[in-house]
C-alpha cells in the first residue's frame, strides 16, 4: 500500500512537472531573489493543483531548487520538457519528500 502510494505521488511529480514546465516556460530567472521565490512559489502552485498536498510539494520543490543556482534554473524553466535526469530527480524527490501512509 505504502509503495503504491509512493509510487502515485511520484508519477503526479512527474507528470506535472512535465506540464508545468510548457506552463511556466516563459518565467525569466534573475539574480533578483523575489524573481526566483517566485518562480518557487508558481512551481509548488502548479504541483498543488495537479493534486500533490501543499507539504510534499514544498518539499520537492526546496530540494529541487536548494542545489541549482539561478541560471540553472533559467535554463530548466526555458525548456520545454523533463531531460530523463531531471525526471528521475523528481521521482525521487517525490520519494523522499512523502510521508509513509499518505496519499498525494
Amino acid at each position: 500500500m505504502v509503495l503504491r502510494e509512493a509510487t502515485a505521488t511520484v508519477l503526479v511529480v512527474s507528470r506535472l512537472l512535465s506540464a508545468l514546465i510548457v506552463s511556466v516556460g516563459l518565467v525569466t530567472l534573475t539574480g533578483c531573489g523575489s524573481v526566483r521565490d517566485r518562480a518557487h512559489d508558481d512551481l509548488v502552485d502548479q504541483l498543488v493543483s495537479g493534486g500533490l498536498a501543499r507539504p510534499v510539494a514544498d518539499c520537492v520543490v526546496d530540494k529541487f531548487f536548494e542545489v541549482r543556482t539561478t541560471q540553472e534554473l533559467k535554463e530548466f524553466f526555458e525548456r520545454e520538457v523533463l531531460t530523463d535526469a531531471e525526471r528521475a530527480e523528481f521521482a525521487r524527490l517525490g520519494e523522499v519528500c512523502a510521508p509513509i501512509g499518505t496519499t498525494p
